[in-house]
């Protein structure tokens, strides 16, 4: 494996001679792909999935994401509440025995759905509060492991399986030249929230053996309490959110706003790499 974080030479070569000469390259057809991975095999699902997610070098994979904020009230239809944007930055580190250790830093900021523009206030639309808005972070010290025997958070007492079974978690789609993997975020038992993600990318890009990260979108859609600014006091129910986020290869690549937010308020976000200590 090289340790490239951008297409092959080879590819770029490619892709080159067909910008000098007026003319798109054709991508491989999925009939016509050579494929390096066996989604089936335990090994080879997880080399797909961190891929997918992340990068299989031990590097900053950045991520922008964007949204909408929805209350789900018993017996009501979803309302929107307030609109996200934010940087999720996560980085994967194999370990000796071929599972990887996930770690992540998420930072987020709010705007009006209106007007669009970012808020410090925010006014509940069912009751008419008015509370001061928090960046959203999450500041968990555990980490994810992903191995061939499943996933979970390093604070998920529960034991792996004695078989592989990664496999069978994760589900993959293809179209054309395109691949979706669909999966769950694991969380520890008793946790009252949970992520369906949704993540899309080129087969190329997956069955590239030069290539350690395929450049994703995705669509998570996560469900979870209302965070505390909300003001939803007794009226029950939950927060979904939902929106898409790309992977980049730098923070430079943010929108400004987004960066400038980062880089005021949440400047040790800016990376996911794990502290020596």
């Amino acid at each position: 494996m090289t340790t490239q974080s951008r297409p092959s030479r080879r590819r770029f070569l490619q892709l080159a001679a067909a910008a000098t000469a007026g003319a798109a390259l054709p991508l491989a057809s999925s009939a016509e792909l050579r494929r390096t991975l066996d989604l089936n095999d335990p090994d080879d699902a997880l080399t797909a999935m961190i891929k997918m997610r992340g990068s299989l070098i031990a590097e900053d994979v950045p991520q922008w994401y964007y949204g909408t904020i929805y209350a789900v009230l018993p017996g009501q239809g979803p309302r929107p509440l307030v609109d996200y944007e934010g940087s999720e930055i996560d980085y994967y580190e194999r370990q000796p025995d071929g599972s990887y250790h996930a770690y992540a830093a998420t930072a987020s900021f709010f705007r009006d759905r209106e007007t669009g523009k970012r808020i410090e206030v925010f006014t509940n639309p069912y009751n008419g509060e008015k509370r001061e808005v928090i960046g959203n972070t999450i500041n968990v010290k555990a980490h994810y492991i992903y191995s061939k025997y499943g996933f979970k958070r390093s604070d998920d007492d529960r034991p792996f399986p004695n078989e592989p079974q990664i496999q069978r978690l994760l589900e993959w789609r293809e179209s054309g030249e395109h691949v979706w993997l669909t999966m769950r975020r694991a969380y520890p038992a008793g946790m009252q929230q949970g992520e369906h993600q949704l993540v899309r990318g080129l087969l190329s890009e997956l069955h590239d053996p030069d290539m350690p990260k395929v450049y994703t979108t995705a669509t998570p859609t996560y469900v979870s309490p209302y965070l505390p600014w909300m003001a939803m006091g007794d009226l029950g129910g939950h927060a979904l959110w939902v929106g898409p986020a790309r992977k980049l290869d730098s923070v430079e690549q943010y929108p400004r706003e987004l960066l400038d937010f980062v880089e005021r308020y949440y400047p040790e976000k800016l990376t996911a790499k794990p502290s020596d200590g």
